[in-house]
């Protein structure tokens, strides 16, 4: 069927065609201005694509192509807000995989354009997951990752279901028994033993750059991290007593020097949690605000070996009177390798030294030695990565029901996390995170062992 669009598009066939035409109009059928549309956004014609697409628009509202036409046009006139409304309306209109790509893509492009990245970056997850190729796939991860670099704010969600056999930190016996201290076995309560149970975890990061050059970058954040339970064992604990809260806000500074990078951090935070009377069975809200400071430097000691060294300063304020004021110390180092096939090695020592200003069971010296692995491809159809290491935790005086002595802690861990990078939706892929450790001490309250396996969700960018 024919319609009179009246569109001047003779200048456009005959730069097409390099031939020379004079400009007039003519009518076009709605297919061929269609088509025409089409080609003059691939020749970067916005002007005559805009104009053609209101025109089909006028004849039909719900003319997917024109309004997938609009989204690409309008954004490059400088009109974002119409690409954007234009490449919603695609989308919604879209009965296939493909159009949808299309219009998803269409609207990223405008919210882009309109410096609205982090919106750009969920039309582009949604794009990915219509993606009809894999080269579609590949150029939508591109584009997602350049959006992302040009994104000041950076923000992440954290949710698990993690199931364990020890949720609360408990000891691996109910019986409290003394190495190397003349004090009498006791009986533990049973918040005190070992629980098993479900721990939900949500967390919410979001960081926000307030400068950046080619070498330096300034960034504020914030994080909350919400911790629940589910005790499953038959016990007269209440899941609230297993709650708790963090928050912080964050100042960070990197700076590039001739021989690596230094970075300067500083936080204030607070922890709420609960503690559990068993004598009275009630619960009583507690509390610690804490401030850090820290200064991370990294030197590159080979093209795949670097040096990463770490000093970090905390002061932790309890709610509780007796507990008051902490005081920590924290050296790290940290030996990384880069091997073949983006492979990567790291081996770390730390030492932690805390004062109980007011406390003497918070003053202690721990020292921990960690390494890990990760492989860089997959490993058939899983991604990989494990860790582990050894802990020792020395409490020169620490005081339980009365008595006194010496306390020494030691600990083993690892970890390991399991990717499934060829299952993806809207660009995350699922894993687990699996989690042991076995801590050995002269106080038989600190015994215990640990296992949790938790769901996890990686994103491509």
């Amino acid at each position: 069927m024919k319609t009179g669009l009246g569109i001047r598009v003779l200048a456009f066939v005959a730069c097409l065609t390099a031939t020379a035409l004079p400009a007039q109009s003519v009518d076009l059928s709605l297919d061929d201005a269609r088509l025409l549309a089409r080609q003059a956004i691939a020749a970067g014609e916005f002007a005559l694509a805009r104009e053609l697409g209101q025109k089909l628009i006028a004849v039909d509202p719900d003319d997917r192509l024109a309004l997938l036409v609009l989204a690409v046009a309008e954004p490059q006139l400088g009109d974002a807000d119409a690409g954007w409304e234009a490449g919603v309306r695609a989308w919604r209109l879209s009965e296939t995989g493909a159009t949808r790509y299309e219009a998803a893509r269409g609207t990223a492009r405008a919210a882009a354009n309109r410096e609205r990245f982090t919106l750009s970056t969920l039309r582009l997850r949604i794009a990915l997951n219509d993606a009809p190729d894999e080269a579609a796939r590949a150029q939508t991860l591109q584009d997602a990752r350049a959006v992302t670099r040009r994104n000041p704010w950076s923000t992440s969600l954290i949710f698990s279901i993690v199931p364990s056999n020890n949720i609360n930190g408990g000891a691996a016996d109910d019986e409290l028994t003394f190495d190397d201290i003349d004090a009498p076995d006791l009986g533990l309560s049973e918040d005190a033993v070992a629980l098993s149970g479900w721990r939900q975890t949500f967390g919410l990061r979001t960081q926000y750059r307030l400068q950046e050059t080619n070498d330096s970058r300034t960034s504020v954040g914030l994080q909350y991290t919400a911790n629940r339970a589910r005790i499953t064992d038959d016990v007269s604990i209440p899941d609230e007593a297993l709650t708790s809260n963090y928050a912080e806000l964050s100042l960070r500074h990197d700076q590039v020097l001739e021989n690596g990078v230094i970075t300067g951090r500083v936080a204030a935070g607070t922890f709420d949690y609960r503690s559990y009377r068993s004598l009275t069975d009630t619960l009583e809200f507690e509390k610690y605000d804490l401030l850090r400071f820290g200064v991370d430097r990294i030197f590159p000691l080979a093209d795949d070996v670097s040096l990463g060294l770490t000093a970090q300063r905390e002061r932790l304020y309890y709610l509780s009177e007796g507990i008051g004021r902490v005081d920590r110390t924290i050296l790290r180092s940290t030996l990384s390798y880069a091997l073949a096939g983006n492979n990567r090695s790291t081996l770390s020592l730390s030492l932690t030294d805390s004062n109980g200003v007011e406390n003497d069971n918070f003053t202690f010296q721990s020292l921990t030695l960690q390494g890990g692995y990760s492989w860089g491809e997959p490993i058939g159809p899983i991604s990989l990565a494990i860790n582990g290491g050894f802990r020792l935790s020395e409490y020169p005086d620490y005081d339980i029901f009365f008595v006194s002595g010496a306390r020494e802690d030691q600990s083993v861990f690892f970890g390991m996390n399991i990717g499934l990078p060829d299952i993806e939706y809207f660009g995350f892929s699922p894993g687990w995170a699996i989690n042991a450790e076995r801590t050995e001490s002269n106080i038989s309250r600190f015994e215990r062992d640990t296992f949790s396996v938790g769901f996890t969700l990686s994103s491509a960018f």
